[in-house]
């Protein structure tokens, strides 16, 4: 499952504690981190996860949950999947008319 979490610091040291916990991470067998940003303003950044079960998202938010303001998980899926996936989901309710 493709998830996107978006991140924030807490204030003070929390960001260069961040950082210095991620480096000593290491990732548990069910979740990659396919793609992630740090913003320019060094306050927070996005990750795109791949993840085998929530279990394993669950355990991977908590290690850094005490050091982040604001935490948003959100389920993706690729564009043209998508696109693809409410082409049908439309055509299936234009067909109710």
């Amino acid at each position: 499952m493709l998830v996107m979490m978006k991140y924030r610091f807490r204030g003070g040291e929390a960001g260069r504690q961040a950082y210095e916990r991620f480096a000593k991470w290491t990732h548990s067998a069910g979740l990659e981190i396919k793609s992630g940003w740090t913003s320019a303003s060094n306050d927070g950044g996005f990750l795109l996860l791949d993840v085998a079960d929530v279990a394993t998202l669950l355990e991977f938010s908590a290690q850094f949950k005490d050091l982040n303001e604001e935490l948003d998980i959100t389920p993706v899926v690729e564009l043209s999947e998508g696109v693809n996936i409410a082409m049908r989901a439309y055509a299936w309710v234009d067909s109710l008319s």
